[in-house]
C-alpha cells in the first residue's frame, strides 16, 4: 500500500482523501491542516455541498482523525516544512495548499527522508518536473524527479487535445477560453481587489474584486503557459483567456484550432472516439446533449462534447471540453503520485 502524507485539507485535499479511501492500494496516514479544528475537518470530510456525503465513517480524537476506523494523524503547521513527514514512513507527499513557501521547501523536505513531492499547481521554480497524464507522463525519471507539478486542472484538461491534435494534423495556431467556476477567495460583493482572500496575490484587474454570483469575469490564466511547459513545440502556438463563471463545479473550455494539415469533420470525430473508447482516464467522447453539471464528479480528464465539435475549411477546429475541476482534476493528482511510487 502507498502510505500518503497530505499538506492541506482544501478541496482538493478533502477530494483526494475520498478518492484515496476508495481504493485498497493507497492511503493517507497524516494530514496537515493550518485550521486546528479537527472536529470542523471530519465535518467538512463528512458533509460535501458538492459530492454529498462521505461514503464511510469519519470521527476525531485529540490528535487524529478517524476515518473507517484507521488513525490519520493530524498536524497544524503554517508552513510545511515544519511537519515531520519522515517519521510516518510515507512514499510521497502531496502538498495540495498552493502556497509558495511550501514549493519553496520541498527539496529540503525530500532530503530529510520523504521519497517524492507532488505539488497541486504549476509553479515555474522547484520542481524537477510538470507531469500531466496523457502527454509527458514517459519522461518522468525516477532518479531525478523527485518533486513533480501535477500542473492545473485547466492545463490537465486542455493539453492532452492540444498534443493529439498536434500530433495527428498539426498546430499551426490555437487559443482557448477557459469558463471556471468560482473559487473561494472571490467576493460575494463587489469590493476592491485587495479585499479577495487570497494572501499575497498579484492580481491588479479591479474586476476580480466584483460580485462572483452575478457575472462573468473575465482574467488572465496560465492555462497556456502550463501547457506549453509540458508540449514545448507548441510555443508560441498557443495562448488562452478565462472567464470566472457564476457556478460552483465543473469547468469548460471552448478551443479554437488551425491545423498544419487537412481533416475533415468526420476523422476529427473518429479521432476521439477512438481516444474514449482506450478505457484510460484521459478522455471521454459524448454525443448526448448535456450541460456542465452533467459532468459532476466524472474522473475523465477531458470529456469531448461531439455535438459541439465543428471543422471550418478543413484547417479549423471548434472543441468544446467539459471537466470537473476538482474531482477529475484530484484523480490525476493521485494517479501522479501512484506514478511516480511505483517506477
Amino acid at each position: 500500500m502507498i502510505k500518503i502524507g497530505l499538506n492541506g485539507f482544501g478541496r482538493i485535499g478533502r477530494a483526494i482523501t475520498r478518492i484515496a479511501e476508495q481504493n485498497d492500494d493507497y492511503k493517507i496516514v497524516v494530514i496537515n491542516e493550518i485550521d486546528p479544528d479537527i472536529e470542523n475537518s471530519v465535518y467538512l470530510l463528512k458533509y460535501d455541498s458538492t459530492y454529498g456525503r462521505f461514503n464511510g465513517d469519519v470521527a476525531a480524537n485529540d490528535q487524529s482523525m478517524i476515518i473507517n476506523g484507521r488513525h490519520v494523524q493530524m498536524h497544524f503547521e503554517r508552513h510545511g516544512i515544519d511537519v515531520p513527514w519522515e517519521k510516518y514512513g510515507i512514499d510521497v507527499l502531496i502538498d495540495a495548499t498552493g502556497i509558495r513557501e511550501n514549493v519553496e521547501a520541498a527539496h529540503a523536505i525530500v532530503e530529510r527522508g520523504v521519497p517524492k513531492i507532488v505539488i497541486t499547481h504549476s509553479p515555474r521554480q522547484n520542481i524537477d518536473i510538470t507531469i500531466i497524464k496523457g502527454v509527458n507522463e514517459q519522461d518522468y525519471d525516477p532518479q531525478v524527479h523527485h518533486v513533480v507539478s501535477s500542473s492545473i486542472c485547466d492545463a490537465s484538461a486542455v493539453t492532452p487535445v492540444l498534443f493529439e491534435i498536434d500530433n495527428k494534423w498539426g498546430i499551426d495556431n490555437a487559443f482557448v477560453t477557459t469558463l471556471h467556476p468560482w473559487l473561494s477567495y472571490q467576493n460575494l460583493v463587489d469590493g476592491s481587489v485587495k479585499s479577495i482572500s487570497s494572501p499575497g496575490h498579484y492580481w491588479k484587474d479591479y474586476s476580480l474584486g466584483r460580485n462572483s454570483t452575478l457575472s462573468l469575469i473575465p482574467k488572465d490564466t496560465t492555462a497556456a503557459a502550463a501547457a506549453i511547459r509540458v508540449c514545448p513545440q507548441l510555443e508560441g502556438k498557443v495562448d488562452a483567456i478565462s472567464f470566472r463563471v457564476p457556478t460552483s463545479i465543473v469547468s469548460g473550455s471552448d478551443m479554437t484550432i488551425q491545423l498544419s494539415k487537412d481533416a475533415s469533420l468526420e476523422e476529427v470525430k473518429e479521432h476521439f472516439k477512438m481516444l474514449g473508447a482506450r478505457g484510460d482516464d484521459v478522455f471521454e467522447y459524448q454525443t448526448e446533449h448535456l450541460v456542465s453539471i452533467d459532468h459532476l464528479g466524472t474522473s475523465k480528464s477531458a470529456v469531448i462534447d461531439g455535438n459541439n465539435l465543428k471543422v471550418l475549411n478543413k484547417r479549423m477546429i471548434k472543441m468544446v471540453l467539459w471537466y470537473d475541476n476538482e474531482w477529475g482534476y484530484s484523480n490525476r493528482v493521485v494517479d501522479i503520485a501512484k506514478l511516480i511510487t511505483n517506477s
